[in-house]
């Protein structure tokens, strides 16, 4: 700083007006690099005298300002080292005058606001190559803190090297490896090196995490000791034991609370990464493979837990070994767990094999039911879901597949045999088996079951009732969606749309394939087939969307039929447009059929199902928000069967049992004159159902496909297996809030059910309750749960409660979840604060006292 800026910045400061009750102004330069040894004398301050200490005039200088002179100004020039106070003569006079510096250092700690101490000055002086540039020292000064500590400026100084707006300890941690394991190639760890202090560092990465640093070990080193350490805080010294090189007992919490954070951050590929390679170099895997299932459920820092758990169930289950009760514990507790979203689909896959065999337990003895009713309901009402199971097993599977996982990949391919033979033999054997022997005698004599409502009076009991001058009825069809994909859709649109829906089902026309289902749900007298085996009404084509239209209007000139592709493409004004002065709309929906009737495809017919449910919800709400409707009906021309292993040859019949006139076969029916006869066949009745061409049809009983050319065995339908003949109909209606019988939609209810609400360990657990089961308008909710101090900062690691439990049993969605404090010093006379949030109500603060012995303040 030159001369006249001294003087000028001096002459300032005396000639400011004085604090109150002061008389005079003292001011201490402090010089104790001797810069300006020669220059206090030599300034022209007016009014101000200059006293200059010696080191051995410090009682003679008391003497002056205490004594000898209390109406001056002075200006006492300091060119010594700042002494302790004990030896300091002039402390108490310092304490009520004013400090000066003209030196780099003083202009730097002044601009970042750094409290005057020797300890912060000698700390500022170390980084001199920090503060070179001028951009890392504005990074500096943007993170905006004032430091009374070292460790506040080192860590902010670190921070900035890193590329960080200022930090933590963790962060900083993070920022390093994440910058890779090459200490050569590792910009973050270079800058700390070339313009910080790697002394401090080190001492830094010591003091929280208990790693110390010497030249035989690296940054590898370090990462296996963070995650080691972390580890152990949730597992037992057993798991780890010939790894204690790698732990440390103080610097659990702190390496624990790093890799949460780290986790929890958007990108965390970094730690995957390192987690992977800690697990290779260590043999993690074979490590955990040797543990029980209980210990390993305790921690979710690796992911090779996930797979040591998931291994161990698919070697069960390919030996026929399944604990559903076991299943379903482990994946409630892992489905909250880290890393879980890399293996979200084998646990799935795990999950439906549990439900599947819960429902084979339910049903060991086989299905004897009496009446053609009784087993129709039976299938409504639950066996449906056995189907559900199966497809969201293959729909899960086939994400496998897509993203597979080395390890655990020909594990579960080893449990299809299993999923098969339950799915293929068990199930569909017995169920088959038992409708078939309940309904022949209708088929052969009727063509349909008497006692079940039937397809082809769809318009007359759904359409006709609801429809009317005063109200429009939507009629949404969509080919192929059979009943279980159905009930999904059903529960999918109660929790998310402000109508009721209800559930029904009716069987199709036989045979169950698109142009005989199409033609059904439409409101004619008499359904005829001409000689190419077309289907018409009262006379009328039904081949196309514009044929089934005419014949809607023939019955309502008021009625309109539409595509579905085409109303997803239209704009909301021609949509209304459309729609007006209509009272019957039919919308055509084709998303599974057309994936499954490709054999090129067919494989993928149950990713079609979820794609089909999005697509109709979404159709709904045009439907409400743009053409205004309120009634409206989804339902199917028909189901299908589908199987994911290849038929054995004994599954298949030959076309060489049929003799007489053959129209049409398809690989589940055949439709023929009246004389033919075909040998192994369940014959159909169609005479008097359908007009024209006389005949006669044949289905094949059980999951048995007749042989024809071309590929695409696995997805079938035209037959009358309960899959492929059971047709929903969902009626929807869409209600105002101020509506009779509105109910609005709501999250299940979380509460604390612990009482006390005090923490006397660093680790601890609570238990949450579930308020509603889940069901209806009552819908599934996410909680995040954390404890946090005064401050709002985080003092426990984020839980996650999923609460979708549909139990009426209360006890039954209790929810017991484990926390760990982060490493630290807790007081307990201060009020800490458990919150439960799900990001859309307001969340519960529940006050809490924390007690823990032996909390460990980080410094360093």
């Amino acid at each position: 700083m030159s001369t006249g800026t001294i003087q000028y910045t001096l002459q300032e400061r005396f000639a400011a007006p004085l604090p109150d009750f002061y008389r005079r102004r003292i001011i201490f330069w402090h010089d104790e690099e001797r810069e300006f040894e020669d220059l206090p004398e030599a300034l022209s301050l007016p009014g101000v005298k200059v006293v200059r200490l010696t080191g051995t005039n410090n009682f003679a200088v008391k003497k002056l300002l205490l004594h000898d002179d209390l109406t001056s100004n002075y200006l006492v020039y300091d060119p010594f080292p700042i002494q302790p106070p004990q030896e300091n003569w002039l402390r108490d006079i310092e304490f009520f005058s004013e400090q000066y510096r003209a030196d780099r250092t003083s202009l730097l700690m002044s601009e970042l606001s750094i409290e005057e101490k020797p300890a912060l000055r000698k700390a500022v002086k170390q980084y001199a190559a920090f503060f070179k540039s001028r951009e890392r020292t504005e990074a500096l000064r943007k993170i905006g803190c004032g430091y009374k500590e070292q460790q506040t400026l080192h860590l902010n100084v670190m921070a900035v090297l890193c590329g960080l707006p200022g930090g933590s300890a963790q962060d900083i941690l993070i920022a390093v490896l994440s910058a890779g394991l090459d200490e050569t190639e590792n910009t973050a760890l270079c800058q700390i090196r070339q313009f910080g202090n790697i002394d401090v560092f080190w001492g830094m990465v010591y003091t929280y995490t208990g790693f110390q640093y010497n030249e035989d070990t690296s940054l590898h080193d370090l990462a296996f000791h963070i995650l080691l350490t972390a580890l152990s805080q949730t597992m037992s010294d057993s798991v780890l034991k010939g790894l204690e090189r790698y732990l440390s007992e103080a610097g659990q919490a702190f390496c624990y609370s790093l890799v949460l954070e780290w986790r929890g951050r958007e990108d965390c590929s970094q730690l995957l990464s390192l987690c992977r390679d800690t697990e290779r170099e260590l043999k993690l895997l074979a490590r955990f493979d040797r543990q029980e299932t209980e210990t390993l459920l305790t921690s979710d820092l690796f992911p090779a837990i996930h797979e040591s758990i998931l291994k161990r169930f698919f070697t069960e289950i390919s030996d026929h070994v399944v604990q559903p009760k076991m299943i379903y514990q482990v994946v409630e507790n892992r489905r909250i767990s880290g890393w879980y979203a890399w293996f979200s689909d084998y646990y799935e896959c795990l999950f439906q094999i549990a439900e599947m065999r819960t429902f084979y337990e339910e049903n060991v003895g086989g299905f004897h039911l009496a009446s053609p009713e009784m087993v129709w309901t039976f299938y409504t009402e639950k066996a449906y879901k056995m189907d559900l199971f199966y497809r969201h097993f293959h729909a899960s599977f086939g994400c496998t597949l897509r993203n597979s996982n080395p390890v655990l990949e020909d594990g579960l391919k080893h449990t299809l045999p299993y999923v098969e033979g339950l799915y293929q033999n068990w199930y569909l054997g017995e169920l088959s088996a038992c409708w078939m022997n309940v309904i022949k005698e209708d088929f052969a004599a009727l063509g349909y079951v008497s006692e079940i409502p039937r397809q082809k009076d769809f318009y007359r009991r759904f359409v006709h009732s609801s429809g009317g001058r005063s109200t429009r009825t939507f009629v949404i069809i969509s080919d192929a969606l059979r009943y279980e994909v159905a009930a999904e859709l059903c529960d999918t649109i109660t929790r998310t749309e402000k109508g009721t829906a209800k559930l029904e089902c009716i069987q199709t026309v036989f045979p169950s394939i698109t142009k005989f289902g199409m033609a059904a749900l439409l409101p004619a007298r008499s359904l005829s087939v001409n000689d190419r085996m077309e289907v018409l009404a009262d006379g009328l084509h039904t081949r196309s969307t514009a044929e089934r239209e005419k014949v809607l209007c023939a019955v309502n000139p008021k009625s309109v039929a539409v595509a579905y592709n085409d109303v997803l493409n239209m704009k909301r004004a021609d949509r209304r447009s459309l729609v007006s002065g209509k009272e019957i709309v039919y919308i055509y929906h084709n998303t599974i059929d057309a994936v499954g009737d490709d054999s090129a495809t067919e494989q993928k017919v149950f990713d079609a199902c979820g794609e089909a449910i999005r697509e109709l919800s979404n159709l709904l709400r045009i439907i409400i928000s743009d053409m205004a409707g309120t009634d409206i009906l989804i339902t199917s021309d028909h189901g299908f069967l589908y199987t994911y292993s290849p038929l054995a040859e004994s599954d298949k019949l030959s076309q060489e049992c049929f003799s007489g006139t053959v129209y049409e076969t398809g690989r589940r029916y055949a439709l023929t004159g009246p004389s033919a006869v075909m040998e192994g066949l369940l014959p159909v009745k169609l005479e008097g159902l359908f007009a024209g061409t006389p005949i006669k049809g044949y289905a094949p009983q059980g999951a048995t496909r007749i042989k024809i050319r071309g590929g695409g065995a696995n997805y079938v339908h035209g037959g009358i297996s309960l899959q492929e003949l059971a047709v929903p109909v969902i009626h929807y209606k869409n209600l105002r809030a101020s509506s009779k019988g509105y109910v609005e939609a709501s999250n299940a209810e979380l509460a604390i059910l612990t009482e006390s609400r005090k923490i006397t360990n660093m680790v601890f657990s609570l238990e949450f309750f579930q308020r509603q089961p889940v069901g209806g308008k009552v819908c599934p909710c996410t909680y995040s749960v954390q404890m946090i101090d005064e401050a709002g900062k985080l003092v426990s690691e984020r839980q996650t409660v999923i609460a979708d439990r549909n139990h009426d049993n209360a006890s039954e969605r209790v929810f017991r979840v484990r926390f760990h404090l982060s490493g630290g010093v807790y007081d307990k006379e201060k009020t800490y604060r458990l919150v439960i949030s799900n990001g859309v109500d307001l969340p519960v603060e529940i006050p809490f006292r924390i007690d823990v012995l032996g909390g460990e303040d980080f410094g360093f």
